[in-house]
Parts: structure tokens; sequence; C-alpha cells
């Protein structure tokens, strides 16, 4: 089979919300109403009138002439770029595996505060990718990637694939296995863009709310649950189907359906006839597709759904109990930890689990309102706490989780050293958070000349929104110090044991050239500087 390097458009699903225009609707009763279709969900049509509100009724309710403009709206709407549920839940690919040059362009996590402008670099193998991001293989390279609604894509050489677009509702974690779905874990809408290469897909069989769109240039296809290979050169596109049955829509617009154990060629005149699969071929797929569900035998649907950003996590949390402290959300991903020191190489890590942080570091004002006491030797309600020991860190947090109503399974914790750096960076990988040069305008550090702390987020936030990553006061985090390993990590929770926790983040008086984002200091557990305070996690346990 040929490798791509031309596209086409693949749609497997049902209903997508179309852009319908305003039009007046007639019931069978002769009134009248302004609205515009969004979709059609079995007998039923929901249309929104011009205030916005929606209204979801039985299609007989409506003329003759509504009755058929729906079904040729539901079939626009069929081939469409997919539109969010109205939660505006996301889903995410995660990559099972890479053999040889397999990068990824990542898209920005967050669009309301300070882009970082993404970079190509290697993948991390086990990493969830959001929608926004593009996946690119080399010469003899290749790449497997699981989707949090179950479903399963082989990216072949060459290729480059754009994740256009993936909005899914959430679903219930377990212990099922991946490779015990038939159908999907929850509703999505998918689109991918081929923009060159070669795809193998295994899709779950789909909810009659969701699509899955595979985008480029020479022709569209529909189905809803299937094993299917695309392959095209720059004249021509093969769908090449092992199971299920799939419609094909050409450049013409003309519609031809292939089923199992059939292909049809595609170029810019038109669909050629469809033929059958040759034996060699389907071996070809049906080996692609049992290297996948192979490779992804490991995960579970817990994995996936702590991986479904949108539902239970908000972007920001505010602690109550009077503290007026606020965390910010940091959803599951990967990055390059260190290094920092002969002991601590470089590695990739991959939290699986989304997390929140706090956005300041802990004012002295919060910790005598939890603990009744204030051991700061620089005082101030807005300044950090500091003169606390790690024990004193740990126990405000134990003191919080009592205070306040969290989440089930959701307690406060200091971050682990990964979850720290994690924050951090946000998504940079410049030695500071902002860059790569350092000033008494960007941070609290010993050339300031302050020789003391400052009130709290008095210096621009990283691009996730936290404050005083770099400077102020070191930070305890929950990790005893100790060597880093130099493989891929998932979730570190640092060495069991220890004779020395992990502070990171500087103080007032570290030199710039020891305040980057990768910087690792330890502390006995009973320091009391005037340089170490801590900032608060909000985590499952």
């Amino acid at each position: 089979m040929k490798i791509l390097n031309a596209l086409m458009i693949l749609i497997i699903g049902c209903c997508l919300n179309a852009k319908e225009p305003v039009r007046t609707w007639t019931s069978s009763d002769g009134r009248n109403l302004e609205a515009r279709y969004i979709e059609q969900v079995g007998s039923n049509v929901k249309i929104e009138n011009e205030a916005g509100r929606e209204f979801t009724l039985p299609i007989t309710r409506f003329s003759q002439e509504d009755q058929e403009y729906v079904v040729e709206a539901s079939a626009r709407a069929f081939f469409q770029t997919p539109e969010p549920f109205e939660d505006r839940g996301k889903g995410a690919i995660i990559i099972a595996s890479a053999t040889g040059k397999v990068t990824v362009i990542p898209a920005p996590r967050y669009s309301g505060s300070p882009q970082v402008k993404p970079v190509a670099r290697d993948v991390i193998v086990g990493e969830p990718l959001p929608h926004g991001s593009t996946i690119m293989t080399g010469a003899n390279s290749e790449a497997d990637l699981l989707l949090t609604s179950g479903s399963l894509a082989k990216i072949g050489p060459n290729s480059k694939l754009l994740l256009s677009a993936f909005w899914q509702k959430d679903f219930r974690a377990s212990a099922k296995k991946v490779t015990d779905l038939k159908e999907e874990t929850s509703p999505s809408r998918v689109a991918l863009k081929l923009e060159t290469g070669g795809l193998v897909v295994d899709v779950k069989k789909l909810n009659r709310e969701s699509s899955f769109v595979v985008e480029s240039e020479l022709g569209v296809a529909g189905i809803r649950g299937t094993q299917f290979g695309l392959f095209a050169d720059s004249d021509s596109t093969e769908l090449a189907v092992l199971e299920g049955k799939v419609g094909f829509l050409d450049a013409n617009q003309k519609a031809k359906s292939v089923a199992t154990a059939q292909k049809v060629a595609g170029s810019q005149d038109g669909a050629g006839e469809v033929d059958d699969l040759p034996e060699s071929e389907k071996a070809e797929l049906a080996e692609a597709v049992a290297d996948s569900q192979e490779l992804v035998s490991g995960y579970d649907l817990t994995r996936l759904a702590n991986t479904v950003d949108g539902y239970a996590p908000k972007p920001n949390y505010i602690v109550k109990s009077a503290l007026g402290m606020e965390l910010i959300w940091c959803p599951p991903g990967s990055f390059i930890m260190g290094p920092s020191g002969e002991n601590s190489p470089a590695h990739p890590v991959v939290l699986t689990k989304g997390f929140y942080l706090g956005k300041y570091e802990v004012t002295q004002e919060q910790y005598q309102k939890v603990v009744r006491k204030n051991p700061s030797y620089f005082k101030g309600n807005t300044l950090p706490v500091e003169c606390v020991f790690w024990k004193e860190a740990v126990g405000f947090c134990r003191v919080l989780n009592k205070m306040e109503r969290t989440l089930p399974g959701w307690e406060f914790a200091l971050p682990t050293e990964a979850e720290w750096e994690y924050a951090c960076r946000a998504g940079t990988t410049t030695a500071y958070s902002w860059g790569n040069a350092v000033s008494p305008q960007l941070a609290n550090y010993e050339e300031s000349g302050l020789n003391k702390t400052v009130k709290v987020g008095s210096y621009k936030a990283n691009p996730w929104g936290f404050y005083d990553m770099h400077g102020n006061v070191a930070e305890w985090t929950g990790d005893w110090y100790g060597a880093y390993s130099s493989r891929t990590v998932i979730d570190p929770q640092g060495p069991a044991s220890g004779s020395d926790r992990v502070g990171r983040g500087s103080s007032y008086y570290t030199d710039g050239l020891s305040m980057f984002s990768l910087a690792r200091r330890y502390y006995h557990p009973g320091n009391r500087g005037t340089n170490v305070g801590f900032r608060v996690a909000l985590k499952q346990q």
C-alpha cells in the first residue's frame, strides 16, 4: 500500500452540530417560529430561537417542507467539523508508542493567560496531548495513539497529523482494560487532519451523539465504528476497509459505499469502482490493528478518565474557610525534568492526573488563620510565611483538610517535586518561565538588593498564572531529596526515604544563575530559614 503524501476527508459518526442559518419554521397547525437548526436527535429536532433559547420538538410537529429541510441539514452536519458538547469537555490523544523520529508541536494549554509559543520536540511515550497538537513522523518511523474515547490510531512513516478537535463527555474511572472495550468510553466528537502520510484506525462503536472526522482534500467517508487504512500519494487516495461499512464521498461530492474487505481509490477526478481488498492488504491492516491493541493493553479506564479535561476540574479553586486562597488547575501532561547536577539528569516525566496548585505562596495571614501562629521573621500579612520547617508545612495542609470540604478522594498536600517543576515551567523550555535572562524587574532575588521578602504576587505571573515560582522564598515539596532516574517516569513521588527534603524556587538571597526552573535545593526537614516557605496543592490521593 502507498504511504500518504496527499489528503482526503474521512468522517466516522452521526450527529454533529451544524451551523445552519436562522429561518422561518412552520408548525403543523400553521404557527411560525424564527430559529436555526441545531441537530436531529432520533425522531426529534433541536432548534434555537434568536434569543438563544433551545427547543427539542418531535419532527412531526413541523410542516412537510421543514421535515425535508431537517433531512438535508442533518446530512450536511454529517460532514462538518464537530462542535463541542454543551459543557465543552475535552478528550486527548495519548502517545502509546513511538518508533524512530516522532515529534510533536503541542497545543498551548490555556487561552486566557499569556501563551507559550509551541515548538516541535520529541514525543514522550505515555504523554497526553490536547487538541490543537500536531504529530509528525520521519522516515522509517511510526507512532501508536490511544484516544481517551478508546479508539486507536497508528501513524505511518513520513506523516503529519493534526488533532483538530476532540470534545468528549466524562465517564467513570475503572480498572477495565482498553482492550476489552467494544464501544467508546463516552460520547465524543473527534476531528483529525491528515496533512500527509498514512493512518490505520480502530474506531470503537460510536454513540449516536458522536462523530469521528479525518480531514484532507480528496474525499469524505462516514462510518459508525470500524477498522480501516487510509493511504495516498500526490495523485490519489486509497481507502481500505478491514471491518465495517464506510460511505466514501469523493472530490466531486459523489458517494460510494465501501464495505468489509473492500477498497476504493479517489483522485481529483472522483472515485473509481469499489474493488475487493487483496488478502495481502487485509493481512497488513489486521497486523497494524493487532499491534496497536497489544501496545495499549496496559491502559485502563482510570488512566483515560483522568485525562479527559473540562468536567469536574474548574480552572480555579478558591479555598473557603475565610482564607481566600486561590489554586490553579494543572491538567495531565508531560515535560522534560532537569537536568540539575550530576545525579539529576534530564528525563521525561508524565503526570497522568491533573492537580491544583496555589496561585501564590502561602501568606502569613493565611498561615495564622489555620494554625494560630506566625513564625515568620519578616512580618506582614501579605508576605509569604517563612521560618516554617517541613512538618509544619505538612501540618498546615492537614488542618486545612479538616477545615475545607473538598471533593471525595482529594486532599491538600505539598506538591511533589515533579508537580512543582511542571507548574513552574508552564510549557516553557527556557531557563526561567519568562525566558533565558533575569533582571530585578522579574523576580525578588539577590541582585534585587532588597534583602527581604516582598508581598506575594509583586512580579509578573508565569504563563499558567502562578506567581513567585522564581525568588521571594524557596518552597518545600513533598519529596525526599535523591537522584533522578534517566528514563521516563510516570507520576514520580521521589525516593522512599532520605535525610533531606527538596526545596524549589529559590529565594530573595539566591543569585540569578541559581534560580532556573530546574534548580533543586535540599534542606533538612527541621530547617527554619527566612528563605523557605511553601505553597499548597490539591490533588487526588
